[in-house]
């Protein structure tokens, strides 16, 4: 069942998607992205590592939240995490996915979601989801003017 609290925001970049797709998994090199940083060892499914949130997209006080890569698709261009809290994620489970898709030889979309269940989301508990949807949006045109940039 949706919640409420799901996000969803699309994008079209002005680059090939093989440039954009690069870029995006390269989550060692996402300074283009003042609210989520992503570490870990590897992109790769299964691999965990840590989340880093900030809400306020000022560099500072960034809060940290375990996470894991779930499917890694690059030739779908599809790359996803998730985060929970609770057995199953009882109390709280966040799952993220940024795909592209090639609209042409020189424009892709990003399409960018998270779906959000469990009982804090149900409550509205658990994290500032409004300001979530707006950093969302604003992470795709971050990206966006990052990789056209490069083109």
């Amino acid at each position: 069942m949706p919640s409420r609290w799901d996000i969803k925001h699309t994008t079209d970049i002005d680059a090939p998607i093989d440039l954009a797709w690069d870029h995006l998994i390269d989550i060692n090199h996402w300074d283009w992205n003042l609210w989520t940083r992503l570490e870990a060892t590897d992109v790769k499914a299964g691999t965990k590592g840590k989340l880093k949130a900030n809400y306020k997209g000022d560099n500072e006080g960034w809060d940290t939240y375990d996470f894991e890569f779930g499917p890694i698709d690059e030739e779908d261009h599809i790359m996803t995490w998730f985060g929970k809290i609770g057995p199953g994620g009882f109390l709280f489970y966040a799952y993220h996915t940024m795909q592209l898709q090639k609209v042409d030889d020189r424009t892709t979309r990003l399409i960018h979601k998270e779906n959000f269940r469990g009982l804090l989301p149900a409550l509205g508990l658990g994290l500032p989801f409004k300001q979530l949807n707006e950093n969302y949006l604003k992470m795709n045109e971050a990206f966006k003017i990052y990789v056209e940039a490069k083109t």
